[in-house]
């Protein structure tokens, strides 16, 4: 398909916006892998969503035609050939014969292509039938719906009291047929491979965003959209959600459909449900989920609103979303459902033939890691010990032969671990005293096989024993055993005995603290099976990271993913796009060879996009001071910072003097702005600060966020310019480079007409699981460093983390066209050519170092002189 000139969309696209949907549009058709850059404020999301939505149109109005132009084809050919006259062909053969051959062959194919027509018409009319099911339902219910919600409530209530759960021993002994999954209804699946879109954000506000977004565009009434999400997000059974915890979420929800009854039920259209069973969890009817699920996809829902809807129709939100599946167009995930196989396998989510999106993706790589990265302390490895031995003691005589090895071998497994860190094979009754341990410990590197040597227990075969644990489900049948000893005395007597006599308010809060005997504390053996499955993985992809501590069992075994796109491999072979984009994705080669390159992709298939910001070139003015007021120069390294303390607070003086509206200060770290602020205090530069805005700070509580928000941004309002009479024109906010404030926060107009980074934000470079990162990309991605490039792909990768921060915080300022700011980059290391090609475009193209603190203050008068003329 050609790339057209016109998208549909919301109002007449700049022309960058245009730019980029026609290159989102060519890199899906032409199948590529895509790297797209668009600074925040111009209008990404609204892009992506018309840039990728008018393909899919396209594309099955294109798959309908082709189909029937082969069909017509195919009918011409035949006709054409009973009416020709040749008596024999060109071999020999009989006119007959050689009909017969071609007509076979012809009908063969029309047939195939007759088939998946059929699918494509059988399917257009099963959605069109239930838009209009649903419309009936809804006109039908409007004078019924109370009658029948309090009806049902009351059932619903009598249904759950008389069906409370309660585990035998036949619910958690291992059976020679326990391969056999819990009979959990698989959603209906459509023969049809159409193509679908799935878009992945990191955060479920994001997707709130983006769902919002896609209601706004043209493709708001047509397109058929659903969310994922985990049972965390969706959902509404109180004796679920009341537990927090995901994993124990997760095994409540299995464990209550335990105990149900099948029976054959089928659709209001006839069509058969796979499976039809009745659930202690009074929202797992199949019906009511069912047509929560037509609902959500005739109406593009987000998470919230499909809670609501949930809880209105008494049916499960989290099912329903996974029965919709199948029929989207558009599929909206979070990272962790989408990047982690085993989860994304669970929801349904299939790669194949799909188009992937991810946006935010500037840390893509880094979450890839993070999610892969897992840590099992020296308490956790004893506790499932012990749980596990009661298990084998209990049901000995019970379990088969083929059930007690790799249960023994799951003892030995984990008696390794435990040596391993000097627990020594002692189950520690008080784990608590061990988690207070801040001691650094002894800390050491090994790469998976080195370590299995080293703990003993290279012999065993971890696939089996990861199999053997999913499918036994053995993490669930754990559960009902004490995770640790407590020894009773008459003073742990008294407790319990007190402990029952307090209000249940006060039990609940003291089992927040860690009372180990607390059945919601769950099984530990899950993270011991993900630190399982990660010692599978290339002992070049990752290493162990092993801290001993004093107390025992505050050490623990950390397992680190270095290479991501190891994981990344299927996202390059099954779908037929892939689409990363943000609003900085500088360095783009990291995203070409560690990502891209190391999953497998050849270089010719990688697409790049970036483009310059909507906003006027003297909307911005973008500056690199490397000398202050009193022309010391500006190195706040971690050698040298301490010695500023009074040049920034002049440095920030001074700014304050010419810049109305909000001021944004990022500092490197919190140690850092603690110390600043605590200067400022014993020295007066607070009070000489405020004679002019308000200081705010960064808050340590993630809760106090929206208060210090508003309190700032009521500030500026109040004092809006320097003719207020006293004297006061704005506020200031001290925040933290890589903070709560410095992503997602939209610093848009007077919030933010300057926009401060002081010194660069680099990483501890003797961090152990950094220097191991450094040399593994110095060891394996050195040939694909671009010509000319003196720096190693260590060293490559410590500064891209720094500028990755960076670039976050300065992206909190100029959210729309006609926004205008100032961006200060307070450090003489800035103005290094590295530096500078490792800000975005938008940015280094009109970057001005300035020698000298004068000039940079008659700069930042002029450009707000013109701004506001114009």
């Amino acid at each position: 398909m050609d790339v057209p000139e016109v998208f549909r969309f919301p109002f007449e696209p700049y022309p960058i916006q245009l730019d980029f949907m026609k290159n989102v549009y060519q890199c899906i058709e032409q199948g590529k892998l895509g790297i797209f850059e668009s600074p925040t404020g111009t209008g990404k999301s609204l892009s992506l969503i018309c840039g990728t939505l008018t393909w899919l149109t396209d594309h099955d109005q294109h798959k309908k035609f082709q189909l029937e132009k082969q069909l017509d084809i195919l009918k011409k050919a035949a006709e054409l050939e009973e009416t020709s006259n040749p008596t024999t062909n060109e071999l020999g053969e009989p006119r007959w014969f050689t009909l017969a051959t071609k007509n076979v062959r012809n009908s063969h194919e029309q047939q195939q292509i007759m088939a998946e027509l059929n699918k494509i018409l059988q399917k257009e009319e099963r959605i069109q039938k239930l838009k209009q099911r649903v419309q009936n339902i809804f006109s039908n219910a409007l004078n019924h719906s109370e009658l029948k919600f309090n009806v049902f409530a009351a059932n619903a209530k009598k249904h759950l009291t008389s069906e409370l759960v309660t585990l035998e021993d036949d619910d958690v002994l291992i059976t020679d047929d326990s391969d056999e999954e819990l009979p959990v209804e698989e959603p209906y699946e459509e023969t049809l491979d159409d193509t679908k879109i799935i878009f992945a954000s990191r955060t479920h506000s994001q997707i709130s965003q983006f769902v919002q977004e896609v209601k706004k565009s043209p493709f708001g009434d047509s397109i058929r959209l659903i969310p994922l999400a985990s049972r965390q997000q969706l959902c509404i059974n109180e004796e679920i959600t009341s537990l927090k915890n995901s994993t124990l979420m997760n095994e409540r929800c299995l464990e209550m459909q335990k105990n149900r009854t099948s029976s054959t039920s089928v659709t209001d259209d006839g069509r058969p449900l796979k499976k039809a069973k009745k659930s202690s969890c009074h929202f797992r009817d199949q019906k009511r989920i069912q047509l929560l699920s037509d609902v959500s996809v005739t109406e593009i829902a987000d998470i919230e609103s499909l809670i609501l809807s949930g809880k209105k129709q008494n049916a499960c939100p989290y099912y329903a979303a996974r029965s919709a599946i199948n029929d989207a167009q558009l599929i909206v995930v979070p990272y962790a459902t989408l990047l982690k196989k085993n989860t994304r396998e669970s929801c349904g989510l299939k790669l194949r033939n799909s188009v992937i999106i991810i946006d935010e993706a500037h840390n893509l790589l880094d979450t890839i890691s993070s999610l892969h990265t897992i840590c099992i302390w020296g308490h956790q490895i004893s506790q499932v010990h012990l749980q596990l031995l009661q298990y084998h003691h209990r049901y000995n005589a019970r379990l088969s032969a083929k059930n007690v090895l790799p249960i023994k071998q799951l003892l030995f497994f984990l008696s390794c671990l435990m040596k391993f860190l000097g627990l020594h094979g002692k189950h520690e009754p008080n784990h608590q005293v061990a988690l207070d341990d801040k001691s650094e410990g002894d800390e050491k590197i090994y790469e998976c096989s080195k370590f299995c040597v080293e703990a003993g227990f290279d012999h065993i075969n971890i696939h089996t024993l990861v199999e053997f644990c999913e499918k036994t489900k053995l993490h669930h049948k754990l559960l009902n055993f004490k995770p640790v000893t407590t020894e009773v005395t008459q003073i742990s007597a008294f407790k319990r005995f007190v402990g029952k006599l307090q209000p249940e308010r006060v039990q609940e809060d003291n089992a927040l603290i860690g009372d180990p005997d607390r059945k919601g504390a769950g099984s530990s053996l899950m993270p011991i099976i993900e630190f399982m499955r990660c010692l599978r993985n290339a002992d070049q992809d990752g290493r162990v990271l092993c801290v001993k501590k004093a107390h025992p069992s505050g050490g623990y075994l950390k397992y680190i993913l270095l290479n991501p796109g190891s994981l990344f491999k299927d996202f390059v072979n099954e779908p037929r796009a892939v689409i990363v984009a943000g609003g900085t994705m500088q360095p783009i080669n990291e995203f070409r060879f560690q990502l891209f390159g190391a999953a497998g992709s050849p270089q010719s298939r990688i697409a790049t996009f970036s483009c310059d910001h909507i906003i006027p070139p003297d909307h911005v003015l973008p500056l690199v001071l490397t000398r202050g007021p009193s022309n010391k120069e500006l190195d706040f390294s971690w050698a040298n910072r301490s010695n500023l303390l009074d040049e920034l607070a002049n440095f920030l003086s001074n700014i304050n003097q010419v810049v109305s509206g909000g001021v944004v200060c990022f500092l490197p770290s919190y140690d850092f702005e603690n110390q600043v602020f605590e200067h400022w205090m014993r020295n007066n530069y607070v009070s000489k600060l405020e004679n002019r805005k308000k200081l705010f700070r960064e808050p340590k509580e993630a809760k106090e966020v929206e208060h210090v928000l508003a309190e700032y941004a009521r500030s500026i309002r109040q004092f809006p310019n320097s003719s207020s009479k006293c004297g006061k024109n704005g506020a200031m906010l001290l925040c933290v480079v890589g903070g709560k404030l410095s992503e997602g926060i939209n610093f848009s107009d007077d919030l933010a007409r300057c926009v401060v980074v002081v010194g660069l934000p680099y990483a501890n470079s003797q961090a152990v699981t950094l220097k191991e990162k450094m040399d593994y990309l110095n060891n394996n991605t050195a040939n694909f460093l671009p010509a000319g490039e003196v720096r190693s792909p260590g060293q490559i990768y410590y500064e891209s983390l720094c500028f990755k921060a960076v670039n976050q915080s300065i992206g909190r300022a100029i959210r729309h066209s006609k926004d205008y700011a100032v961006l200060i980059l307070a450090d003489h290391r800035y103005s290094r050519p590295n530096s500078i090609s490792s800000l975005p475009g938008w940015i280094n193209r009109h970057l001005k170092v300035c020698a000298n603190f004068g000039p940079s203050l008659a700069s930042i008068l002029s450009c707000y002189a013109q701004t506001r003329r114009g």
